[in-house]
């Protein structure tokens, strides 16, 4: 079904770089309301400030996406702003590249808590809001390796295949509601997200 993207409320988790980012200038040139969470608050203000500027109206919100509290308080904040939500696109992720037996085990459990506890708590928190206004939609960022795989980044493939079957359980939940639930997989993207992931390969 076609939504109206102008004078929509989306919330953007990973906003402040990369793909995040690029969605969030892309709503907003399509004059809807962004609300923009990432942890780094300085680089998530001036993507803000871009949101503004191309036509859009945006709320930067500094946000632990493993936290549950931080992600209510994310959710909490879009409401009272704006009102409403009426797409939450789970997209903040991390990487991590070495061996599996190379890696430490909190790195791993990083890579999890982001990338897909992070959606969990995403989903929590968006779904009874749109079940209180009657609909919504819920997007996942996967990745094309939720569908195929590669070596030395064992926890991210885990990550975005678990994110996979979230998306496709979450959408059997909902069948019978106005919530839709999709997933989207990019190929590799070059953005920050190379400099940024944990590097164990030497």
């Amino acid at each position: 079904m076609a939504r109206k993207l102008e004078d929509s409320v989306v919330v953007i988790t990973g906003a402040s770089s990369g793909i995040g980012r690029a969605t969030a200038l892309a709503f907003a040139q399509e004059h809807a309301a962004v609300v923009l969470a990432a942890r780094r608050e300085g680089p998530l203000r001036d993507a803000a400030a871009a949101c503004d500027a191309a036509g859009g109206r945006a709320l930067a919100v500094p946000t632990e996406v493993a936290d549950e509290t931080s992600m209510q308080r994310l959710a909490q904040a879009a409401v009272g702003t704006f009102g409403r939500i009426d797409v939450w696109i789970n997209n903040a992720g991390v990487g991590l590249f070495g061996k599996i037996e190379e890696v430490p085990m909190d790195a791993v459990r990083r890579v999890i808590d982001i990338n897909l506890l992070g959606y969990v708590l995403g989903a929590r928190v968006a779904i009874p809001i749109f079940k209180a206004q009657g609909g919504g939609v819920l997007i996942n960022n996967a990745s094309i390796l939720g569908r195929l795989t590669q070596p030395f980044t064992s926890a991210y493939v885990a990550s975005k295949h678990a994110v996979l079957g979230l998306t496709e359980a979450l959408r059997l939940e909902l069948r019978d509601t106005d919530i839709q639930v999709c997933a989207v997989l990019p190929a590799a993207i070059d953005t920050p997200f190379y400099q940024h992931g944990a590097n164990y390969t030497g």
